[in-house]
């Protein structure tokens, strides 16, 4: 069963100004008029990017530059930018990685100026609802994320219910979405979206379709990578053992079912990450890149 959250939540008035009705969204998605527009419209054109994993750059050795990413990123005029960063798991943001982050964004944003962007941030760590929330206002103050994806591992078998609740509440008294991405039957109540891996790189639509009948928030679906420092084998084949042709299959397959299996397909740029620190650069695969542009088109 889905972990469910219970309780009203906290004010959080010590650490922030929220306004006092946002306290009733605790434990429940943001709605389409909180959130200033529709969720399809949100989650439209979903892109990932790995930029920094756990305060690295994940394309050291290349010629990539915070500049180059950004544009590429903007050319694809995307509603919806995940994982450019996935936060450490102890100690504050790098200047690299709040320079990056907010250089990425705001090249995006002159194009795409309803674009919305994530974080990655481990859910699963062992502390407490109160020291998670403080670490979520630090790297708020810092960047302003539109949204948190919380991450757990694939393993897990239990998540700490306060911290969810408690993280959840704090998002949304600031108008920020949280994701799940982590082992489905652990889904806790309020989150705004969920992430689905395409295990051996596809959906199962049986699995996705009774999902659905549970949850009433979008799916993103996302290739599979490495989770902490275990690469999957689809990861391991995605980037290694593949063609150009090979992958392209697999990401033609993954998009043109998103319409009518009811889910968001997150086109991998710069991910996913093999080995654990270092992202699969698309643009050093021109057939592929060719291929994602013609398939935002055709289906997003």
């Amino acid at each position: 069963m889905p972990l469910e959250a219970a309780g009203g939540g906290k004010s959080y008035k010590g650490i922030s100004s929220p306004s006092p009705d946002k306290n009733d969204l605790i434990n429940q998605p943001l709605s389409a008029s909180q959130l200033k527009v529709p969720l399809k419209m949100i989650f439209q054109r979903v892109v990932q990017a790995r930029l920094f994993h756990g305060g690295s750059w994940t394309l050291a050795g290349s010629t990539q530059t915070p500049g180059t990413v950004a544009r590429t990123i903007a050319s694809l005029q995307p509603s919806f930018v995940t994982g450019l960063v996935r936060l450490a798991d102890h100690g504050e943001l790098s200047n690299a990685e709040v320079e990056g982050f907010n250089g990425v964004r705001s090249e995006v944003l002159k194009t795409s100026k309803a674009c919305r962007f994530d974080v990655v941030i481990n859910a699963g760590a062992d502390e407490s609802g109160d020291l998670f929330v403080r670490r979520m206002n630090e790297i708020t103050l810092r960047i302003h994320p539109d949204a948190w994806t919380f991450y757990i591992a694939p393993d897990d078998t239990s998540v700490n219910p306060d911290l969810f609740e408690d993280g959840i509440a704090y998002a949304h008294t600031q108008g920020q979405m949280v994701g799940y991405d982590g082992p489905l039957s652990l889904i806790p109540e309020g989150v705004d979206y969920i992430v689905i891996r395409s295990w051996q790189l596809q959906v199962n639509r049986k699995e996705l379709d009774f999902l659905r009948t549970k949850q009433r928030v979008p799916m993103i679906v996302e290739v599979p990578t490495t989770f902490g420092s275990k690469p999957s084998p689809e990861a391991i084949a995605y980037v290694r053992e593949m063609s150009s042709a090979q992958r392209s299959e697999v990401l033609t397959r993954l998009a043109e079912n998103q319409n009518s299996w009811g889910y968001h397909f997150a086109y991998p740029i710069f991910y996913p990450t093999y080995p654990a620190r270092q992202a699969f650069d698309v643009t050093k695969d021109n057939l592929l890149l060719v291929t994602i542009r013609s398939l935002l088109t055709r289906f997003n």
